[in-house]
């Protein structure tokens, strides 16, 4: 899949240059790549946000773990 700032960058463009030439279908086309491109800039933003926090729960499910673990047997 394509850099999403790119396709928000031609998008633009496309819908710059529909303006200009009076091509409706053009300035479209360019209005939905933007939106597109946005929509998918945002779902990668969210979806690393969530993979982080995951990442951070299990992490501190594992410490949690451990500590139990240590004092049933004596370790810690």
């Amino acid at each position: 899949m394509s850099d999403p700032r790119i396709d928000k960058a031609k998008g633009k463009l496309k819908e710059t240059i529909g303006k200009v030439t009076g091509d409706k279908q053009m300035e479209a086309e360019g209005q939905i790549e933007h939106a597109g491109a946005t929509v998918r800039e945002k779902v990668a933003e969210v979806t690393g946000g969530v993979a982080d926090a995951v990442g951070n729960v299990a992490e501190g499910i594992g410490n949690i773990a451990k500590d139990i673990k240590d004092k049933v047997t004596g370790k810690g």
